[in-house]
């Protein structure tokens, strides 16, 4: 069964922002872990009522992949307190 990977990311504790730098630092991240592909959509999130630079990670993956591991390490390399996922099975179509 086919999955959708959600994956919501804020931004750099310190001045709320999503430097080149810390961009990079995901899209390398989700190259390793998406080879086949995501979607990386910039935007704007709160948590604990302040407001900061998000970076949500979409992808569709044909099995239920176990993230956990491969995220603490993003979250320990981005100095983040949390960093959440969101797995939904799917039925999609390629058109």
């Amino acid at each position: 069964m086919p999955y959708r990977c959600d994956i919501y990311i804020g931004s750099d504790n310190g001045s709320r922002r999503i430097s080149p730098s810390y961009l990079k630092k995901v899209r390398d991240w989700a190259n390793t872990i998406f080879p086949n592909g995501y979607t990386l959509v910039k935007g704007e999130g709160c948590y604990r009522g302040i407001s900061e630079d998000s970076v949500l990670i979409y992808a569709f993956v044909n099995e239920d992949l176990t993230l956990r591991d491969q995220l603490q390490t993003l979250k320990h390399q981005l100095k983040q307190e949390a960093i959440l996922l969101v797995k939904s099975p799917v039925d999609y179509e390629v058109v």
